[in-house]
């Protein structure tokens, strides 16, 4: 196989080495760096004048902050003679990747669109993607699938965040083309049920994402309706893709108000579908649904009202029965006597009181004496009268608890259980004496 131009033109055959010492030649002429960057560039704008299409796997995937995407493109199939995997380094500016509607991830195999260009600063060779597609899937349903797996990941489509749609409201906001069938078919359903606002937007192309959020945001902060309907009537995906856009999920996500999602047809499904509180099949549909319910409500009420004239009429007639039997029996029923039994059912209530008070003073005096007496019982006093005495150290007053406290001279005051005694220390035991009496123990 011969070789490519490319290949020829970067690698030249090995120049032949210049001789070294004396005799030799002057040395050979230098290329320098800008030099040999500016061939090497020449070389690739000649083997590359126009932009390709490049297949390939996705790798070290790399949003930056100033909006630009860095990644590689792999073959999986193929390596270089030293077994390493072949990788394309690849740079997608921002001027140009603000259309994509997926995120590039590591691993996705695309198509791009790219000029093969050389990095000068480092003297590598790059690709400049102008284009990026998935292999396989459209564009747009991948962006859908990657959005919808996202949103569902953070809790947006959970049952438990929707919020109820009332049943009775007021004032309902149409969040739609103003000249599309759709608001037509909403119009004239709720007319004469509800009072409807009509905020109008765009509903596909360029800056209809934007509005659609503006509206929802402008409606919740004016609190104009009660419920808000967002959508418009059927198309293809494309027409459809405002309603696909993040910033749309979050704002119906945001939303205080209540939202009924009605984009397309039946088999339509939109993320803003996923997102809102009540996904209906048509904008016909959204708005058959409000005023069947109202109707349902209008009906319920209708029948209960009848019933509740049913038992007010019931109950009337039971009480009118009541008081004829109650006229019957106070006809026969004196006054008087019906005083005099009240007088006696006061009398005896009042013995019976008089009865439980003199047994309650009772009790609390018995259980008063109870507790004197224990009292008594555990009075030092009381101690004092069966022979005890408490010998203090006079003049402090200190109680004496062992005679290895005293010296012989201190003075004692003894408190005994009538009267005082003062005495002085003679003469005190040594620790350990156990009888009361030690003479006694002594044998003395």
């Amino acid at each position: 196989m011969e070789p490519s131009p490319l290949a020829a033109a970067t690698e030249p055959p090995a120049p032949a080495l210049a001789k070294v010492g004396p005799g030799a030649a002057s040395p050979p002429a230098a290329l320098s760096v800008a030099e040999v960057v500016a061939r090497i560039r020449g070389c690739i704008e000649r083997q590359f004048p126009a932009p390709l299409w490049v297949e390939g796997e996705l790798s070290n995937c790399t949003y930056h902050a100033s909006g630009h995407i860095y990644f590689s493109l792999l073959d999986p199939q193929a390596s270089d003679r030293f077994g390493q995997r072949l990788l394309l380094p690849c740079a997608f500016f921002r001027g140009l990747n603000q259309h994509v509607k997926f995120k590039l991830t590591d691993g996705l195999r695309v198509l791009c669109l790219a000029q093969v260009a050389i990095y000068e600063g480092r003297a590598q060779y790059q690709l400049k993607v102008l284009q990026v597609q998935p292999k396989g899937k459209g564009a747009l349903q991948l962006a859908f699938e990657q959005l919808k797996q996202r949103l569902q990941a953070e809790g947006l489509f959970a049952e438990a965040r929707k919020r109820p749609i009332p049943r009775m409201p007021e004032r309902v906001g149409l969040i739609t083309s103003p000249s599309g069938s759709a608001v037509h078919d909403m119009v004239s359903k709720l007319r004469g049920h509800f009072h409807v606002v009509i905020l109008p937007v765009r509903v596909q192309g360029e800056g209809a994402a934007s509005e659609l959020v503006e509206a929802i945001g402008l409606a919740n902060r004016q609190g104009l309706a009660d419920v808000l309907i967002v959508g418009r009537g059927g198309g293809s995906i494309e027409d459809l893709w405002a309603f696909n856009e993040e910033p749309v999920a979050r704002a119906i996500a945001r939303s205080r108000i209540p939202v009924i999602s009605a984009v397309g047809h039946q088999d339509d499904w939109t993320i803003a579908d996923y997102v809102a509180d009540l996904r209906a099949s048509t904008p016909t549909d959204a708005a058959k649904r409000l005023v069947r319910e109202q109707e349902l409500l209008a009906e319920q009420g209708r029948g209960q009202a009848e019933r509740l004239v049913d038992a007010m009429r019931a109950w009337l007639d039971e009480q009118d029965q009541r008081l004829a039997a109650a006229g019957s029996q106070l006809r026969l029923l004196h006054p008087l006597k019906q005083l005099e039994r009240s007088l006696d059912r006061v009398q005896a209530l009042q013995a019976q009181c008089l009865q439980l008070t003199q047994h309650a003073l009772d009790a609390s005096g018995r259980h008063l004496q109870g507790l004197l007496g224990r009292l008594q019982a555990l009075s030092p006093l009381a101690v004092l009268g069966r022979g005890y005495s408490i010998t203090m150290r006079f003049p402090e007053r200190h109680v004496v608890a062992e005679a290895r406290a005293l010296a012989a001279g201190d003075q004692l005051e003894t408190l005994l259980a009538r009267g005082r005694v003062w005495s002085t220390v003679t003469r005190t035991d040594s620790p350990g004496t156990t009888s009361i009496f030690p003479e006694a123990a002594n044998g003395k």
